[in-house]
């Protein structure tokens, strides 16, 4: 019983890894038949600092899910990272979109190459002001960091918010702060997406 109780707490407590991955994305879906591509500048604020740049597609899947594949560099030297986002309770009335998004990717940080496995509960509600749409959202991501040496669980909190501004039909900005739980990186990311239709080009 005790060598269990130390493996769990080494699990946790000692391993040198960190996530960093951002959620960048609201509980809103695009429609079928809609993609986009999109930027994400990420400012890492604990653990030494540094910055990443990220560039991600989506795609929708079906009503209720959509895909992501991201890749980027900087601060964490290589990441490449997969991800599917599904949210079966839609925004409505006073209801909130809820879902998760589960991915799965690798990368190399520290001088580490890491397999990550993450799942991320999420929510987010949509508001309509003068200027736009604003859909503010909070996700809780779990990260299963796997690297020769150990394993390790990370997590923390990202509360951000997308700008659908009603003049703008080519590009939606958003802005996201993530606060380490356990083993990740504080940070702050901007990021921009730009949607299209495979007939139509870019543009809402």
């Amino acid at each position: 019983m005790k060598f269990a109780k130390y493996f769990v707490l080494g699990l946790f407590l000692s391993s040198t890894s960190h996530a960093y991955l951002s959620i960048a994305e609201s509980g809103e879906l695009l429609p079928v038949g809609t993609y986009q591509v999109g930027a994400e500048p990420q400012l890492l604020l604990n653990k030494g600092g540094g910055a990443n740049f990220n560039v991600f597609f989506d795609a929708a899947i079906n009503e209720s899910m959509s895909g992501r594949i991201s890749m980027g560099a900087g601060a964490v030297d290589f990441n490449a990272f997969a991800s599917a986002k599904w949210m079966p309770f839609p925004d409505v009335d006073n209801q909130p979109a809820m879902g998760l998004r589960a991915g799965a990717g690798i990368a190399r940080d520290e001088g580490e190459n890491l397999l990550q496995l993450q799942l991320a509960p999420m929510l987010s509600k949509k508001f309509e002001t003068e200027y736009g749409l604003s859909v503010p959202y909070f996700a809780l991501p779990f990260t299963f960091l796997n690297t020769k040496e150990e394993n390790t669980i990370a997590s923390n909190l990202a509360v951000g918010t997308e700008f659908h501004y009603a003049d703008w039909k080519d590009v939606t900005l958003g802005a996201e702060l993530g606060i380490e739980l356990n083993k990740s990186y504080s940070y702050l990311s901007i990021f921009a997406t730009f949607p299209f239709e495979s007939h139509k080009g870019f543009g809402k």
